[in-house]
């Protein structure tokens, strides 16, 4: 995705799970990648494509070339490209796009990010841990004799 960003007037590139509307990477200009599901699913849904897959769509207004392309390995995923029409080259990116499309593969599951509930085992809690009194009552103390710089704001317990 970060090659398809050196293209000239390439702004963003998304990788877009159409179906559920949410994006799964991102790179480029922070924008949003709703543009691209709305007309995705306005067109894979509607009678164009009732006997037929869909390779790309381009949509285009006064300031930006918006392109989506289907995943070849993955009907549901997509890519989405915002393209400045004054300073790129709508071909070379839809050419660039369509190459990334024939070639992307689904990303991994990230592991570093908590598992949604219901998906996979469930983390057990962790046990609780005995306080030591003594810590807290002198943390307590410290924080008593610091100074306050309004007197309303007193410290209690």
């Amino acid at each position: 995705m970060r090659d398809l960003l050196q293209t000239p007037g390439v702004r963003s590139v998304h990788l877009v799970d159409w179906r559920s509307g949410r994006t799964l990477a991102h790179v480029g200009a922070a924008d949003t990648a709703d543009d691209a599901v709305a007309v995705l699913r306005a067109v894979l849904e509607g009678p164009l494509c009732a006997d037929q897959g869909l390779e790309d769509v381009v949509v285009s207004d006064a300031r930006n070339h918006v392109l989506a392309a289907v995943l070849a390995a993955s009907a549901d995923l997509c890519l989405r490209v915002r393209v400045c029409r004054d300073e790129g080259n709508l071909g070379f990116a839809l050419r660039e796009l369509r190459r990334l499309a024939r070639t992307a593969r689904e990303p991994a599951p990230r592991r570093d990010r908590p598992r949604l509930p219901g998906r996979g085992p469930v983390p057990r809690p962790r046990r609780a841990e005995p306080v030591d009194r003594g810590v807290l009552e002198r943390v307590l103390a410290a924080l008593r004799t610091l100074p306050v710089d309004r007197p309303d704001r007193a410290v209690t317990v």
